[in-house]
C-alpha cells in the first residue's frame, strides 16, 4: 500500500469502521447458510431413503435457501445495494416454508397417535388417553416450530433490511478508493 497522507489514513479508518457492521453481517449470512445447506443437504438424503416426498421438499427449500444466503452474503460485504433485500426475502421464504409445513402438520398431515396408542396397548387403566397426548404434544410441538420461525426467521430478515442504510452510509461517506481497500481486505 502507497504511502497515505494522514487525512487519507483518517478516510481508510472511516471506511473501515463503517464496512465492520457489513462484514459482520455477512458473516452471519454465511454461517446462517451453512448451517442451512448442511440442514438442508442432510434432509434430502434422509428422505431420499424413505422416500418421503414432503421431506424431499422440506430439504430442497432449505438447501436452496441455505445456498442463496451464503452467495448473497458475500455480496453484502461488498456493500451491494441489492443484497439485504434478497437476503431479507429468502429468510421470509424459508419462513412461509416452515410454516407451510407446520400448519399442514397440524392439520392435513396430522399424527393421529393411533399408532402410538396400538404399540403401547391398554393404558385405561392408567387414565391416560394416548392419543389425546399425542395429539397435544403434536400441536404443542409444530405450534412452537411456527413461533420460533416467525421470531428467527422474522428477526433475520428484519436484520438484513437494516443493513440498507448502513451500505447507503458506506457508500456516501466513505471514498470509493477506501472502499475498495476495505473490501480487498475484507475487513
Amino acid at each position: 500500500m502507497p504511502n497515505l497522507s494522514p487525512e487519507e489514513r483518517e478516510q481508510l479508518a472511516a471506511a473501515a469502521a463503517l464496512h465492520r457492521p457489513l462484514a459482520r453481517a455477512a458473516s452471519l449470512g454465511r454461517k446462517n447458510g451453512l448451517s442451512l445447506l448442511v440442514f438442508g443437504l442432510a434432509t434430502l438424503l434422509l428422505s431420499a431413503l424413505g422416500p418421503d416426498v414432503v421431506g424431499l421438499a422440506i430439504g430442497a427449500v432449505v438447501t436452496v435457501t441455505g445456498f442463496i444466503e451464503r452467495r448473497v452474503a458475500t455480496r453484502l460485504c461488498r456493500a451491494d445495494e441489492g443484497a439485504p433485500l434478497i437476503l431479507a426475502r429468502n429468510e421470509l421464504a424459508l419462513l412461509a416454508g416452515i410454516v407451510l409445513y407446520a400448519g399442514l402438520k397440524l392439520t392435513w398431515l396430522r399424527e393421529s397417535g393411533a399408532e402410538l396408542a396400538r404399540q403401547i396397548g391398554d393404558t385405561g387403566g392408567l387414565g391416560v388417553d394416548i392419543e389425546a397426548l399425542a395429539q397435544s404434544l403434536n400441536t404443542a410441538v409444530y405450534a412452537t416450530v411456527i413461533a420460533v420461525a416467525l421470531v428467527y426467521q422474522g428477526g433475520m430478515a428484519r436484520y438484513f433490511l437494516r443493513r440498507r442504510q448502513m451500505i447507503a452510509v458506506y457508500r456516501a461517506q466513505a471514498p470509493a478508493w477506501a472502499r475498495q481497500i476495505v473490501e480487498q481486505l475484507g475487513e
